[in-house]
């Protein structure tokens, strides 16, 4: 089948973007994307966003919060396109053309607790970095990076849509490999057992993979174990990342404490009550900083009862 014609112009429109933004200053094309963003508000995704801020903030927040939360996602968005953009049109950290990527260094500060990486990194084994859709994840990958750490992530790969493509490219440009969900979990395996990092967006439902339904904002959200699942292959603690915006403007590198399975449960419980400790992180993540979530994402649209009505090949 094609691919649907909304799904190519927006692949157009980012390859568009992207030139423009390479002849613009960067003020300009942030200048712009927030203006676009103001039309975000007439969407179904700005609509979304408020049924999700309902949903999780609705006791604690009044409406006109919310609504000025909306807005503060919008701008956001727009300043983590214009980051985005800024990535497509670099390069590796080796190579005559590594100068490119040098205002990432600038734009991203490491705090104290990179040391957990480094003490994790030095075992030889590897490192499986979780994350969510909060801040700029981008950045984060291509922070390592430049700080000298191969490795790889896994990304969502849609049949008939080109967006995920020019997502791997440019990540690729700034010399990260994308591998699909879809891989063989061997070669997940193998990043670790070359001592990469690998990292992994666990916030959101993919409801063809492995999941249960675990508490996210008090409420029931379909959650993927894999990571759970993937730890365990390799031996291996989860290392909760983000890479979020400061007080100052910035952003900032951070890691939590790893986390690991509890060996004294049964184990078919291990990887619920993983993955339930790393949705409390995203949640407390959320509430610190939540203009810089992806709200506008589906996280509670299946429901328990849903799930076990899809035929596995649906799925």
């Amino acid at each position: 089948m094609a691919e649907p014609l909304r799904r190519r112009l927006r692949r157009r429109g980012l390859e568009g973007l992207t030139a423009a933004a390479g002849l613009l200053p960067g003020p300009l094309v942030l200048g712009g994307l927030r203006g676009l963003s103001y039309l975000a508000r007439h969407t179904s995704y700005e609509r979304r966003t408020l049924e999700n801020l309902d949903l999780a903030l609705g006791e604690e927040t009044s409406p006109d919060e919310r609504r000025r939360l909306a807005a503060r996602i919008r701008r956001h968005a727009a300043r983590q396109l214009t980051e985005w953009l800024h990535l497509a049109r670099g390069a590796p950290p080796e190579g005559p053309h590594a100068a490119r990527g040098r205002w990432i260094e600038e734009a991203v500060d490491l705090d104290d607790s990179v040391d957990l990486l480094d003490d994790a990194l030095a075992r030889g084994r590897g490192v499986i970095i979780v994350t969510a859709h909060i801040g700029n994840w981008e950045l984060l990958c291509a922070r390592l990076r430049r700080r000298g750490h191969r490795g790889a992530v896994v990304g969502l790969e849609r049949p008939r849509d080109s967006t995920s493509r020019w997502l791997a490219r440019m990540r690729l440009s700034y010399g990260v490999e994308t591998l699909p969900q879809r891989t063989n979990p061997r070669n997940l395996l193998r990043v670790l057992s070359d001592g990469g990092v690998l990292g992994l967006l666990c916030d959101l439902e993919v409801r063809r993979l492995a999941g249960e339904f675990l508490p996210f904002f008090s409420r029931p959200a379909l959650t993927m174990t894999a990571p759970a699942a993937l730890a365990r292959a390799a031996g291996l603690p989860l290392l909760p990342t983000r890479c979020v915006v400061g007080h100052g403007g910035g952003y900032r590198l951070s890691f939590d404490e790893p986390l690991e399975a509890d060996a004294t449960l049964p184990r078919a419980e291990r990887a619920g009550e993983l993955m339930g400790r790393v949705n409390r992180i995203f949640e407390g993540w959320i509430r610190q900083t939540p203009e810089q979530w992806a709200w506008h994402q589906h996280r509670w649209r299946t429901q328990p009862e849903e799930l076990a009505a899809i035929p596995l090949a649906g799925r």
